[in-house]
């Protein structure tokens, strides 16, 4: 009797611990597999890289760019001046901001900056000291930074949600976090939220947006253009159909990060250039207000400096200003040349 209690009580034991292993190595399968964040290697990930909806751009810019000065000790052959000798930075000036920036192409900016490489580095819901953060990750890593363009806009500074994994920073830029502990944290990551955004994206065979992290550092939402293509007032009847909106107060320890980033600019030597991005009307009549929006443009021109203060806030207004914005915030690639010349055309 007792050898078969003890028996019986060795085969529950061992098929706790099988089952207990299951359990808990699941999970990081899952994240592995799903791969939501985008942070593991795609080879052993379902779907195509880069075209979750989760995908954090914090990470992979940060990180694609200080693995690209490293294996690259940061030069290549300047074939842009046909001058096959020239050795210039890979990258050396970058775009940032919110996502708001996210659809300019740095090809854009080469007319008023020809002797500089831009990457796209702004994230969904940037604020500025993550912005800070992020430059001088780069720059401890060995990235040059020579210039920086940042459209500014005032939804940035009232913004009051709380992101998750996919908007947590490089591990370079927190300074207090190891690289290693910090992929093996997305393993255990409890993802199911963003993980069923992501499956959903793969069972419907649509990429909603594409994320050019190797390469220009814009992003592409592919699934609104195909909606524009195929009927643009169908697209314009979803995406705007609210008639009013009471924002909230500012937030004003972003004025006071947007300080100390220019501060480090400055001291940083780094060829700043600030502009105010373009507002939907329905922000500016409803939103915010004249008043609001020019206590805003003072108090950005205080912190920057800046004597002129491009504002191309009023840029896309107009009768047909629902076909020039995807919704409320974001303005259409196609518009993102306009935004450009009027940010930079002082410079020409």
């Amino acid at each position: 009797m007792k050898a078969s209690f003890i028996g019986n009580f060795d085969s529950f034991y061992k098929a706790f611990l099988i089952v207990g292993g299951v359990v808990a190595w699941s999970l990081p399968a899952w994240n592995l597999i799903i791969n939501p964040y985008q942070i593991f290697n795609q080879t052993f990930s379902i779907g195509e890289a880069y075209t979750s909806p989760a995908t954090n751009e914090r990470f992979l810019k940060v990180n694609y760019l200080l693995k690209n000065a490293k294996n690259l000790s940061g030069t290549v052959v300047d074939t842009i001046n046909n001058d096959p000798y020239a050795i210039r930075p890979v990258y050396d000036a970058y775009i940032v901001g919110s996502s708001i920036m996210g659809v300019i192409d740095p090809g854009l900016l080469q007319p008023y900056f020809p002797d500089r490489r831009f990457y796209n580095l702004s994230f969904f819901a940037a604020k500025p000291d993550e912005i800070l953060a992020s430059l001088q990750a780069l720059k401890r890593g060995g990235v040059p930074i020579n210039t920086i363009v940042y459209g500014l806009d005032p939804i940035t500074f009232i913004d009051i949600k709380s992101y998750g994994p996919a908007y947590r920073l490089h591990p370079m830029a927190t300074k207090d976090v190891n690289f290693g502990k910090a992929v093996f944290d997305y393993l255990f990551e409890p993802s199911l939220y963003d993980s069923i955004g992501q499956l959903s994206k793969l069972s419907s065979g649509i990429i909603s947006v594409r994320y050019d992290i190797e390469g220009t550092g814009i992003y592409r939402l592919e699934r609104y253009e195909a909606e524009i293509k195929s009927d643009h007032k169908a697209f314009i009847k979803k995406q705007f159909n609210q008639h009013w909106l009471k924002t909230p107060p500012w937030i004003n320890n972003r004025f006071d990060e947007l300080r100390e980033l220019t501060r480090w600019l400055k001291a940083e030597k780094v060829n700043a250039v600030f502009y105010l991005s373009p507002l939907h009307p329905f922000y500016i009549a409803q939103g915010f207000g004249k008043k609001r929006l020019d206590e805003f443009k003072q108090r950005i021109v205080d912190i920057t400096g800046m004597e002129e203060m491009p504002d191309c806030t009023y840029l896309l207004v107009g009768d047909d200003a629902n076909h020039r914005f995807y919704d409320y915030k974001h303005f259409r690639a196609s518009e993102a040349y306009k935004v450009v010349d009027c940010g930079l055309k002082s410079l020409k």
